[in-house]
């Protein structure tokens, strides 16, 4: 037992030498990881698949793009449409929810 302040510093610092080693023993396995890593990547074949042409490029059919174009309206109107049943239902279901009971135990040990 330290008796005086300056004993206590050196019996604390006694054991140092113990999580330095620990220390230095994670650090040492984090960079075998690393560089494991970076050999597993250099390591591994880089191939391409397949190399396909440039394709030429088609002209924009005016009349086909209105009809997409209307498509695209009519189908988002149906969306509303579905959007707006969804949130009558999920209110619904939060009303539900509200008015059950719930029995919450408070157990300490």
């Amino acid at each position: 037992m330290p008796i005086s302040p300056i004993e206590s510093i050196i019996y604390t610092n006694q054991n140092t030498q113990v999580a330095a080693t620990k220390q230095n023993e994670y650090q040492t396995r984090v960079e075998k990881q690393s560089f494991a890593a970076v050999e597993a990547s250099l390591k591994a074949e880089k191939v391409v698949e397949d190399i396909s042409d440039v394709g030429a490029d088609k002209a924009i059919e005016e009349e086909r793009e209105h009809q997409r174009e209307e498509a695209e309206e009519q189908s988002g109107e149906k969306e509303v449409e579905l959007k707006g049943v969804l949130k009558k239902e999920n209110k619904e279901e939060a009303q539900e929810a509200l008015d059950t009971t719930y029995h919450i135990l408070n157990i300490k040990v």
